[in-house]
């Protein structure tokens, strides 16, 4: 899966609009269940998913392979998160 995720992060860095949506059809179920976990409330929760999943997008530039793409989601996702529960 994240080798996947992986060549969609590169397609979609290359301007593949398919590629983007099919990341963000793969990775909401997973962020949305972190943000559950973190949050509890659900309504904080489904805020955040859109929140984060607009992060992903906006801060797709900024991937550089170094990782798995799930694991820099992963990472977007919990410092969002860490710092909205503060």
């Amino acid at each position: 899966m994240s080798t996947n995720l992986n060549t969609l992060a590169s397609d979609a860095q290359q301007g593949d609009q398919e590629a983007l949506e099919e990341i963000v059809r793969q990775i909401q179920d997973r962020v949305h269940h972190l943000a559950m976990r973190m949050l509890v409330n659900p309504e904080d929760a489904l805020e955040a998913t859109q929140e984060i999943l607009i992060l992903v997008i906006t801060k797709l530039s900024t991937f550089r392979g170094d990782s798995a793409f799930q694991t820099w989601v992963y990472r977007v996702a919990a410092n969002y998160l860490l710092s909205e529960k503060k």
